[in-house]
């Protein structure tokens, strides 16, 4: 892998709500960063309702602005901004700071040999307390499970993609959670997605993230992209707790009880889970076949 051969332009979009501290920097920063590579850009911010001189900032910084009239969450953002952009890569960057724009130069040399590269952040300040490592460990765990691919990062906010890779691509959040729905729908889809070790800073300002409601958000995006993509994974790791349980109670039997108790919630149990399973492979065996027929149309 190297340097683009034919240098493609890419654009450059940056979500920002309320950012009037970071955005000057992030937008000089990621400017000086693609000028240095000798590629052609464009910088669009995408002002999401803010109430401070995001805006004004961000064209004076030199950027291309486009202003939501109400806040409308990160993906939304995300969204106008990548439907704007002129150039087929995109490449995005949080407003907040967070990410040194340096960074970028890490992913330019995976470009154009994969769909997606992912600045993957690194050590204490990502993984953060014993608590919050408990908890991310568990997001990347059930991310992996998703995409049944190693993922370092599921939710950075510094990536380069293919815009028109992007297009088929389930809008299933508009808030916080926007780029785990693309790692997840970008590998659930067979695309290729290269994880980069970034550096990681301390943001600018004050979080917008309210950790509960983007945690229970995040497991909803999940277990929709599973169905979405692979409805029998899904099935089977539901089936898993009935078939566990019927387990359990065979078990029991082996043991001084109430034996027809054990048998009877065993075979309700068992059979529970064999039906769950058998709708999972009738879901994939239907989504099979839209596939096929999405295909045919295609052609």
């Amino acid at each position: 892998m190297g340097l683009f051969s034919n240098k493609p332009e890419i654009t450059v979009v940056i979500p920002a709500y309320n950012e009037e501290g970071a955005i000057t920097p992030t937008i000089k920063g990621a400017a000086a960063a693609l000028a240095a590579a000798g590629l052609k850009f464009e910088i669009i911010t995408v002002d999401d309702g803010s109430c401070d001189g995001t805006a004004a900032a961000a064209e004076a910084a030199g950027s291309r602005v486009i202003r939501h009239p109400l806040n409308r969450g990160y993906g939304r953002s995300l969204v106008s901004g990548i439907e704007a952009a002129k150039n087929d890569w995109v490449l995005i960057i949080d407003a907040d700071g967070s990410y040194p724009p340096a960074e970028i130069a890490k992913l330019l040399p995976c470009v154009p040999d994969f769909d997606m590269v992912v600045g993957a952040r690194q050590g204490k300040l990502f993984w953060g307390s014993y608590t919050k490592a408990f908890m991310r460990w568990t997001y990347l765990a059930l991310a992996r499970f998703v995409a049944g691919e190693p993922i370092p990062d599921a939710n950075s906010g510094l990536r380069i993609f293919r815009k028109s890779a992007a297009k088929n691509m389930p809008i299933i959040c508009f808030g916080y959670s926007f780029t785990t729905t693309m790692t997840l729908s970008f590998m659930s889809s067979g695309l290729f997605v290269k994880f980069v070790p970034i550096e990681f800073a301390e943001r600018v300002g004050k979080s917008k993230v309210k950790p509960v409601r983007d945690i229970l958000r995040t497991l909803q995006i999940m277990t929709q992209v599973v169905i979405h993509y692979n409805p029998l994974k899904f099935a089977a790791a539901l089936a898993s707790v009935p078939a566990a349980l019927a387990a359990l109670n065979t078990a029991l039997l082996f043991f001084p009880c109430d034996h027809s108790r054990h048998l009877a919630l065993a075979c309700i149990l068992a059979s529970l889970a064999v039906a769950v399973f058998m709708a999972g492979c009738v879901l994939q065996s239907m989504k099979t076949l839209l596939d096929k027929n999405a295909c045919r149309n295609d052609k």
